[in-house]
């Protein structure tokens, strides 16, 4: 038994369910006492280890569960660590309170499964998903009025208008009349008579009608383009953390909402993290040593990669036709430096650079430039923030932001 009373640890990953922690002094990993009964009752095969945020490598636990070891027990304020925004994380207490509303939701519907005679919540789970549904949205709202009361967490995001004047990003500013349809989503705008169109679509014939030609974009076939360019490097098999991965079909997933047949790639243990890019730093950089010897012939590789690349495509959702002939098409209007920062940028961090890309790539000959759309009261996400931020650093791609008012 440890003699250390833990005067500093550190979280290993803020986003597994189970925390686990190293203390600074003695090395020890533990977790703490708080969440004993919740990951006895619900998630015992997350005790025994973690997964480190930057490598995905495993790290035993030492020490169990042990007193005052998270902030809240140690009475320090709690660091926030939101979620990105993504379907079914868009609104802030979703994102920033998605632990809490995991245990409160799962614990309500628990003892609602058990008072019905099932033995196991999962299985509940999977006959009664509305029931499921109905809790976690109480609890939403619960945790939504208490956070107007005493917050637990303090929302860091940077106002829209800083981003953009700290980024030095043109604003073009259009006008448009807008039409409200019952069950709508996304804004409508008319285009001429009694035609409507998206806000993008409005733009994109905008910009047509200057003399250039429009390429609808955002993040998926900058996924396809990472997929086929990179499927080799990433599937090394010299590389000793590459395993053997099974996930259901994509495709069959999106017509009935399951997969019908799992789909196996090979990929390595800390894939998409930085702690991957710095592991291989030396393997990528002869990687793109080759790309750039080929860089003429980067719409040949690309045609020539689509097929052996397919399986990790599927695994990255990028698996669609329409979004491999858009990459394609990437390829074949930029730059071959503009291509190879894109991928580099991705290896670098995968899965903290995959979303908020822009919705257009606007371009004639010799000339292109990003494109991100906002209806009248739209506002940049956390993530399309993060990708100005990090299109300034390291992409250095030209970019403007069209804003569509209400006439």
């Amino acid at each position: 038994m440890s003699k250390c009373e833990h005067p500093k640890v550190k979280c290993i990953n803020p986003y597994e369910i189970i925390r686990k922690y190293r203390c600074e002094v003695c090395g020890e990993v533990m977790m703490c006492a708080c969440d004993e009964e919740f990951a006895l009752r619900f998630l015992p095969h997350q005790i025994q280890e973690g997964v480190d945020l930057e490598t995905q490598q495993r790290i035993p636990v030492t020490l169990g569960f042990q007193k005052n070891i998270c902030n809240s027990c140690r009475g320090l304020p709690e660091e926030p660590h939101p979620k990105a925004e993504m379907y079914g994380y868009t609104s802030k207490i979703r994102r920033y309170y998605w632990r809490e509303i995991f245990f409160e939701t799962t614990r309500r519907f628990a003892d609602w499964a058990e008072a019905r005679g099932y033995a196991r919540y999962e299985v509940a789970r999977r006959e009664h998903p509305a029931v499921y549904s109905r809790f976690e949205e109480e609890v939403v709202e619960e945790l939504r009025r208490l956070h107007q009361v005493s917050p637990k967490y303090h929302y860091q995001e940077e106002p829209q208008s800083v981003v953009i004047a700290k980024n030095e990003i043109e604003v073009v500013h259009l006008k448009a009349d807008y039409v409200r349809r019952k069950g709508q989503r996304k804004a409508q705008v008319k285009c001429g008579g009694n035609i409507t169109c998206t806000v993008e679509e409005f733009v994109a014939s905008y910009y047509q009608a200057e003399g250039y030609e429009t390429l609808f974009t955002e993040s998926v076939p900058f996924h396809a383009l990472f997929g086929v360019f990179m499927w080799l490097l990433i599937q090394d098999p010299s590389d000793p953390l590459v395993q053997l991965v099974s996930f259901g079909e994509r495709s069959s997933f999106e017509e009935k909402g399951q997969s019908s047949r799992l789909v196996s790639t090979f990929l390595p243990q800390d894939f998409g993290t930085p702690g991957y890019a710095k592991r291989r730093a030396a393997e990528i950089e002869r990687h793109f040593g080759r790309m750039l010897k080929n860089s003429e012939d980067l719409l040949w590789l690309f045609d020539y990669w689509v097929e052996p690349s397919a399986n990790f495509r599927q695994y990255l959702w990028a698996h669609r036709e329409q979004d491999v002939e858009r990459a394609r098409q990437i390829v074949s209007i930029l730059p071959a430096e503009a291509l190879h920062r894109i991928l580099r940028y991705l290896v670098e961090d995968y899965w903290g650079r995959y979303l908020g890309w822009p919705d257009l790539l606007v371009y004639r000959e010799g000339e292109y430039h990003f494109v991100e759309v906002k209806s009248s009261h739209d506002k940049l996400s956390e993530a399309q923030k993060h990708w100005i931020y990090g299109n300034r650093r390291y992409l250095h791609l030209p970019f403007r932001i069209v804003k569509v008012h209400k006439r």
